[in-house]
């Protein structure tokens, strides 16, 4: 063999190793490139149905939720304040000839004079003079105008302020509230109008409800007598 047809052979090798080099590179690099894809959106995959479990409640946890009597959001917690369980004894007291005055007492701390005339007592049992005084009263005036002299009698020449139509204390009923101080003894009352189907006002009667007090504890307890008031049927 001719030293010229050699050296073309050596040359034709080398290029066809070059060739084969390239090609296997390349074929390494495109089979990666595939694989990273491939792998890139099953972790895409696998993430989007993560992320949608975490959005979405588990319709097994929805289906126990809506099979109960309540949803959440009627569970009274939520829904609604729950009402604060009533203690005491219970009393009902002539409001109209249709509906009767309800309200709560603890027996223990308030002694109940019912023998007063149109009117009943709760005196709180520490030999005080704290009381709660519920009584009927004439308002040919108006709430308003009997309210602005009702405490005239306890207030001895002190003076009275009052503040318009309020509830009494956390329950339903209305009345007009005054208040005023004497010796240290605080008055307070609510002066609630009693609706008819009579169109003259001097006909017009109401019920006072009269609290008395000196300190925050025959307050309290007072105070959560009024916040039981209310009307029911005989």
């Amino acid at each position: 063999m001719s030293k010229g047809i050699k050296n073309v052979l050596i040359v034709f090798t080398l290029i066809c190793g070059i060739a084969f080099f390239v090609f296997v590179v390349q074929l390494i690099s495109l089979n990666r490139g595939r694989s990273d894809s491939d792998g890139n959106g099953a972790n895409e995959s696998q993430s989007a149905s993560t992320s949608g479990d975490e959005s979405a409640p588990d319709s097994s946890q929805a289906s126990q939720g809506n099979g109960n009597g309540l949803a959440q959001g009627d569970n009274g917690a939520d829904s609604q304040q729950t009402p604060d369980v009533l203690s005491g004894r219970r009393y009902e007291l002539y409001y109209t000839s249709a509906q009767r005055l309800v309200l709560y007492a603890d027996e223990e701390m308030f002694i109940h004079d019912s023998e007063m005339e149109t009117a009943d007592m709760f005196t709180y049992n520490d030999e005080g003079n704290a009381s709660l005084l519920i009584n009927f009263v004439s308002l040919p005036l108006g709430a308003q105008n009997e309210a602005e002299s009702f405490l005239e009698g306890y207030l001895e020449g002190n003076p009275s302020y009052v503040s318009g139509l309020v509830h009494i204390k956390n329950s339903s009923l209305m009345g007009v509230y005054v208040s005023g101080v004497n010796a240290g003894e605080t008055f307070e009352a609510w002066i609630h109008s009693i609706p008819d189907n009579d169109s003259d006002p001097s006909n017009d009667i109401g019920m006072a409800f009269v609290v008395r007090y000196r300190n925050n504890v025959q307050k309290n307890a007072i105070f959560a007598i009024l916040d039981s008031l209310e009307l029911t049927n005989p």
